[in-house]
């Protein structure tokens, strides 16, 4: 079995006439994108994991940007990384020579394949990339200006990848081959749950022969018609999903995958056409989890169907969550069209050569540009006119480009290739190398949660310069740690290092929780641990009761929390904690009056209710008179009896005999 990737929203499986083939190629990726992010954009960068230069094929080239720059990151080699990045050139003066614009309003959905004319900027590109080898990942952003005059990368792209399954003809049944749509992958956790999308997954139901090869799904098509719609009738069969990855779940639980029927390829040249396009889910989330609840789309393709219940919000009053039940019916779910693929999955790949090779920079090593693209069959490739670029190589056996261009100039030169079936393909190229051009390095920094804070200090260095990047949280939100493929690289917020290599920093935040504590009564005791911690730290706050006084309990509004006087939890919200005590003891004392005029007795601590016996004993020469608490006589008996109802302080009055 092969497994192919693409990530695209119209999806053409294009088969030879032998449905026994034992080579399969594929698969592309080609997809309209929406500028969402709410600024002009000056970019776009796709990254895929666990591949190598080597493995990327053709590009899609006619947009506002040109071809592509591949690179490479090899900081780890058990997981290599390549990089296809659209990026403006720069005017005389500094400006950007290009931008993709921020729409005017929505975007209609596209077919996948229609942000194809530069001469208009109304909001959206086409991309695309080729890849013969799968990707464990692969991501999408936008490139901004950074304030600096650097690009740094915007929000991730939640444009899903298609995953392509061949299953080769064997033992009398056909070859089959099945398309599955995963979630793209998310930031950092923050609920159980990643961002939500809608696919929309329109399929025809009728077949042909047609061929389409693979690079036409990524040429130069403007004006064109398109050979990827191979004469497909409209669609007939339309379904709405939900596309969400679950953490606890690695295949991304309920809502995690799309997989389509696997398609029979009987003869082996059956053609099938698939589009999917991706809305904003805008539908409820379930505010413990972050789920998306609602997963049917109604007949107008807004609105949701069914009643759901789920958790709406938090009751700090009780100190729980609280359930509603919503007709989905009444419930707007889809929201704006912010990008559509299509992708191509072919059994045997023809014999062929890239259409484009990016400008070169002087003295800087180029990633390895595999220029000829195989078809299984060994080959002999050459350069049968023109020359290449000083420095660089062609190998003949593998069609790789390689090497450091040590000479600055326009090269244009044509190659040709022939496999051992007697096919050949030739093409020619202009590459341009950029003189001047010191060893750069791109930077590129990152805040997770967008919501948490900023990082800024990104951009494109020259080799060895020293460079600071720094993390600003917003309010309610504090900085956590600057984090690499993972790792935690610093601490401080201002991370200060030598550029020896790309590097794509994370800046994480964390909410603030303002936790606080209170005493009822006033004078019962005393609290210790309120303050601000950072979301998911834990938390302990103490209750200790003053003389007389007894703790009770910690509450939440009117929910219990704990009966333990140290009440240690997780911080995930702001809370107000009371700390609610009882009297337990009143304190009785007393004195003489005058003082030389005899002695008292009885004060102490006594228990609420108990019986209390307070004596006075004349002195030589004096007589008792009575007893006072604030001047009022209370009894005329030396000895005094009463029951503890309060605290009290009395008076043994003495005269003169």
């Amino acid at each position: 079995m092969a497994k192919f990737f693409a990530t695209g929203v119209m999806l053409a499986f294009g088969l030879i006439q032998s449905a026994f083939a034992s080579t399969a190629y594929g698969s592309l990726n080609n997809f309209d994108c929406v500028n969402d992010t709410g600024s002009e954009c000056h970019g776009f960068e796709i990254e895929l994991d666990d591949c190598r230069s080597t493995d990327t094929t053709y590009t899609f080239d006619y947009n506002h940007y040109g071809t592509p720059r591949i690179y490479e990151d090899l900081s780890d080699p058990a997981h290599p990384r390549v990089f296809v990045r659209y990026e403006s050139k720069k005017n005389a003066n500094g400006s950007w020579a290009s931008y993709t614009a921020i729409p005017s309003g929505p975007i209609s959905p596209t077919q996948g394949h229609q942000f194809t004319d530069p001469s208009v900027n109304f909001g959206g590109e086409h991309f695309g990339v080729g890849f013969s080898r799968n990707p464990s990942t692969v991501k999408y952003n936008w490139l901004l200006d950074d304030g600096a005059g650097a690009l740094t990368q915007g929000p991730p792209v939640y444009i899903s990848t298609p995953t392509f399954t061949y299953v080769p003809a064997a033992a009398g049944k056909p070859a089959e081959v099945q398309a599955v749509v995963v979630p793209p992958p998310p930031p950092a956790p923050v609920f159980e749950f990643g961002p939500a999308n809608w696919v929309k997954d329109i399929k025809t139901t009728t077949h042909n022969q047609g061929r389409v090869h693979l690079n036409q799904l990524v040429g130069d098509d403007k004006g064109r018609p398109q050979p990827w719609a191979n004469g497909e009738p409209t669609e007939v069969e339309t379904e709405w999903r939900i596309l969400q990855t679950e953490f606890a779940n690695a295949k991304g639980g309920k809502n995690g995958e799309l997989a389509g029927k696997p398609e029979k390829l009987p003869h082996g040249n059956e053609m099938v056409t698939r589009r999917y396009e991706f809305y904003k889910y805008v539908g409820p989330i379930d505010a413990e989890t972050g789920e998306a609840v609602a997963d049917t789309v109604g007949p107008d393709g807004i609105h949701g169907t069914g009643t759901v219940t789920y958790v709406d919000h938090f009751d700090f009053a009780t100190g729980e969550w609280v359930e509603v039940t919503i007709d989905l019916s009444k419930v707007v779910i889809v929201g704006d069209f912010f990008g559509a693929q299509m992708a191509g999955f072919d059994v045997d790949q023809q014999l062929n050569l890239i259409d484009h090779i990016s400008d070169l920079d002087l003295d800087v090593e180029v990633a390895p540009r595999t220029v000829v693209v195989g078809n299984g069959a060994a080959f002999l490739a050459s350069v049968v006119s023109g020359t290449l670029p000083t420095g660089m190589t062609l190998d003949s056996a593998t069609g790789v480009l390689t090497g450091t261009p040590t000479e600055v100039g326009d090269f244009t030169f044509r190659i040709e290739a022939a496999d051992i079936n007697g096919n050949v393909a030739a093409r020619s190229f202009l590459v341009k190398v950029l003189g001047e051009a010191p060893l750069t390095f791109n930077i590129s920094t990152n805040p997770i949660p967008i919501a948490g804070g900023y990082a800024t200090g990104g951009g494109t260095f020259n080799i060895n310069s020293s460079q600071t990047v720094t993390a600003t949280p917003r309010a309610g939100c504090a900085f956590l740690n600057w984090t690499e493929n993972g790792a935690v690289v610093s601490t401080n917020p201002n991370y200060t290092f030598d550029v020896t290599a790309d590097r794509n920093l994370t800046a994480n935040f964390v909410k603030i929780c303002a936790i606080n504590t209170s005493t009822l009564p006033n004078v019962g005791g005393t609290t210790v641990g309120a303050g601000n911690y950072n979301g998911g730290s834990n938390v302990t706050v103490t209750a200790t009761p003053n003389a007389g006084y007894t703790f009770v309990n910690w509450t939440i509004g009117t929910y219990v929390a704990s009966k333990s006087p140290s009440y240690s939890f997780v911080a995930k919200k702001d809370l107000a904690l009371v700390a609610n005590f009882i009297v337990s003891n009143y304190t009785v004392s007393s004195s003489a009056f005058p003082a030389i005029g005899g002695r008292t007795a009885g004060d102490g601590s006594y228990a609420k209710g108990a019986k209390v016996t307070m004596k006075a004993a004349p002195n030589a020469g004096y007589k008792f008179v009575n007893w006072t608490v604030d001047g009022v006589v209370v009894s005329t008996a030396a000895k005094y009896y009463f029951l503890a109802t309060g605290n009290r302080t009395l008076v043994a009055n003495f005269a003169k005999l």
